[in-house]
């Protein structure tokens, strides 16, 4: 039976952005008999992006979603994550054992596609709507009334925005939001190649020379990377697995095979960002989700995790409160702290990743020192659920 709000029979909400997040938000409010539609501005929804993490706590979630055996399936939970130096000597680790013990799920790395089509797999095809790029909306008599660039409109009972850190939506309701550039980029790819045992099953964030290489398995054979540099270091993609190679050639070993593997063509350029806090999430029937209402750096590797989160509360207090406009504000209070938290913990963790010489040397010392069990607690508070 569909949920009614504020006495409407059969409302529909539309959710605005076909990536993890809105699709994360379709199953969940699907399985509570709220019925949506997916709104994708892409005419199809292609294979792209390289990988992405999904640590404990949104494994958590597809847990409750009843996804998270097909998630690991399609990807490689992780037995070992680790920060190195560029000589691949440990700055910090983390006993992945013990996280599994406490919260039944390690990190799962998978490509970024073959999640999206995990989540596609649990829709109803008729409620993806493809080729809807939104342009604006206003209140309507029950609810929102959205219009897309194609001429068309379309009315609902409530409106998710899931579309991303530069959200239109977002554009139009809170057109004041401050971006907080990092003066960093980043490139991503996958190169086929096999790692070495000691490799398998893990991710390893190499820190050196103001520099960052992180990479992990995806699938067997299939190995997912980045590269952070500073903005404009490499102005174009002319020869640009070339020059990856030399910035990174002083990297231990397999961070140079890693770069000979990957294939030029498929190489993805994204800017680092993030934007201030904005003081509610909501107005009226329309709220935000994910990187539209609380984008941060990818320096914790929580902006899909974070997403998910938002997801799966958002149908629990959807299906809780009497209105949307109740809901959403439920949603604020429940998620809004952790996930400002994560975005001023990643911008402190991306500062602290490029310290180089003394500085760089007595930052990893220090967390060479400090207790694994400190260190774990810290990650606890983030792979925790309050709901």
């Amino acid at each position: 039976m569909r949920r009614s709000f504020a006495g409407m029979q059969d409302v529909t909400g539309l959710i605005i952005g076909g990536g993890i997040a809105g699709l994360t938000a379709a199953v969940a409010l699907q399985q509570r008999g709220i019925a949506v539609k997916v709104c994708e501005a892409a005419p199809r929804i292609l294979p792209l992006g390289a990988g992405i993490w999904m640590a404990p706590n949104a494994m958590q979630v597809f847990q409750r979603l009843g996804l998270a055996e097909k998630i690991n399936a399609a990807g490689v939970p992780l037995r070992n994550i680790q920060i190195v130096d560029g000589q691949l000597r440990p700055i910090m680790r983390t006993n992945q054992a013990r996280v599994r013990q406490q919260f039944g799920f390690t990190t799962t790395a998978i490509k970024r596609a073959r999640l999206q089509a995990l989540l596609l797999a649990e829709i109803d095809p008729a409620n993806v709507l493809l080729g809807k790029a939104f342009t604006s909306l206003t209140d309507a008599p029950d609810g929102v009334a959205v219009q897309f660039a194609d001429g068309s409109s379309s009315s609902a009972g409530f409106v998710v925005a899931a579309d991303g850190v530069h959200s239109p939506v977002r554009g139009q309701l809170f057109p004041q939001v401050r971006f907080a550039g990092t003066g960093h980029e980043v490139w991503r790819g996958m190169s086929e190649m096999q790692l070495a045992p000691a490799f398998k099953q893990s991710i390893m964030e190499a820190w050196a020379q103001g520099l960052r290489f992180g990479f992990s398995e995806v699938a067997d054979g299939v190995v997912d990377w980045f590269v952070v540099v500073k903005a404009g270091s490499i102005a174009s993609r002319h020869d640009l697995k070339a020059r990856l190679q030399a910035v990174f050639q002083d990297f231990a070993d397999p961070v140079p095979a890693i770069l000979a593997a990957a294939e030029e063509a498929r190489i993805i350029h994204n800017d680092i960002t993030d934007f201030d806090p904005i003081p509610s999430w909501s107005r009226g029937k329309v709220c935000l989700i994910g990187d539209a209402a609380h984008a941060a750096t990818p320096y914790m590797g929580q902006g899909g995790c974070q997403a998910v989160e938002d997801a799966y509360a958002l149908a629990q207090c959807l299906h809780q409160e009497p209105t949307p406009e109740r809901a959403f504000a439920a949603l604020q209070r429940l998620r809004r702290p952790k996930a400002t938290q994560i975005v001023r913990l990643s911008r402190l963790l991306g500062r602290v990743g490029y310290w180089t010489g003394a500085a760089g040397a007595a930052r990893n010392a220090l967390i060479r020192a400090a207790p694994e069990r400190l260190l774990e607690q810290q990650f606890a508070q983030v792979y925790s659920l309050n709901y």
